[in-house]
């Protein structure tokens, strides 16, 4: 039965994003040649709209209690979230916590976007459609990402969009060899070891967030802690089988900027306190069973969730069907598709090609 409810979950997750690019992204993609903000006003609503359909999956199909407590992610606002990542399976839970903690006018419109690494956007369906939503992917070369990061800051500064950007700075998950590795680098440098979370990568976090101070396009730093109090989904498979945690509990600490340190030395400094706490609240929790107190995060609007489940589990069969009885519809996709693999492979992603177009309508 499990492995039922599993395989049930991922093949709905995966049909639903094939779906959703061919009918509602691909026919999109001339609006960006008119208005990028235009572009990702609409990208924006529809992405979010898809992220309460794995919210209502977990929550409604696979029983799993989603806990966010703190500080609510506000709307209408840049913000940076910092989470430590303790499983490769982390960004299906992180959905319904943005769907309990954003708050405020405007809340479908409000994109979150992850920073990732290179490859995810080469997976046919997620990173494409990752790509159309403009998330961040970075090489692990601090040469190269650097420059992806500025450009990145450069356009969303200009364009005075308000969003959310989640940041890993532990760079991977929590494993037993990845462990080691942050012991040796504490070793190494003569600081505290970790037994619940890794030692954060500074650099990445520190240059994006001191770039966007400077263009005063940053209005908080969220510190999310993220914690599975029984099953620990670690790997895909975990999901595959049916193993859904019964619980996952996640809290948010808003730092508004005027908080926040206005040089690099100090926001490393403030990323590494950030960590030291986790260690701290999560080895509590452990041992004692108590997790971080503030304000509970709950949207009660459960028809949202069943109407999102409703949508988004049909549009795989219209998209089947438009694609076998409607020649334009499928010449559109393939010709979407052509389009996009190019771009992929000699712009380095969508993002790029966006941010690039952009660029060359501003300075026409």
């Amino acid at each position: 039965m499990a492995a039922g409810i599993g395989w049930l979950y991922c093949f709905l997750w995966f049909s639903s994003i094939l779906a959703g690019y061919a009918s509602l992204f691909c026919p999109l993609l001339p609006v960006m040649f008119i208005s990028n903000k235009l572009y990702r006003y609409i990208t924006d609503i529809l992405f979010t709209y898809w992220q309460y359909y794995p919210t209502a999956m977990l929550e409604i199909l696979c029983g799993c209690d989603i806990q966010v407590s703190g500080d609510p992610v506000q709307t209408g606002e840049t913000s940076i979230l910092i989470m430590n990542h303790r499983t490769r399976t982390d960004w299906n839970f992180f959905w319904p916590t943005l769907y309990h903690s954003v708050v405020g006018k405007g809340k479908l419109s409000h994109s979150t976007k992850f920073v990732l690494k290179d490859v995810i956007r080469h997976i046919p369906g997620p990173g494409w459609v990752m790509q159309l939503a403009c998330f961040v992917y970075i090489k692990r070369c601090w040469l190269l990402d650097k420059e992806i990061l500025q450009r990145y800051v450069d356009y969303v500064a200009d364009i005075s969009y308000k969003h959310s950007l989640l940041v890993f700075p532990e760079g991977t998950d929590f494993t037993e060899d990845t462990k080691k590795n942050s012991d040796d680098f504490a070793a190494r440098n003569n600081i505290q070891k970790y037994d619940y979370v890794l030692h954060p990568r500074t650099k990445g976090f520190t240059f994006l967030a001191h770039q966007l101070l400077l263009k005063n396009n940053l209005d908080a730093v969220y510190d999310v802690t993220l914690v599975y109090p029984d099953t620990v989904p670690q790997r895909e498979k975990v999901l595959l089988m049916g193993y859904f945690p019964r619980v996952v509990k996640v809290h948010f600490a808003r730092y508004p900027k005027s908080v926040l340190p206005k040089s690099e030395p100090g926001l490393k400094e403030f990323l590494e306190r950030r960590w030291l706490d986790k260690e701290r609240t999560i080895k509590e929790f452990y041992a004692t069973g108590h997790f971080l107190h503030g304000q509970i995060l709950k949207t009660d609007r459960r028809w949202e969730l069943y109407l999102a489940l409703l949508f988004w589990s049909l549009l795989p069969y219209v998209t089947l069907y438009s694609f076998a009885v409607s020649e334009a519809f499928r010449n559109m996709v393939i010709a979407n598709t052509i389009f996009l693999v190019a771009v992929n492979i000699f712009s380095g992603g969508f993002q790029n090609f966006e941010i690039a177009l952009y660029n060359l309508k501003r300075w026409k």
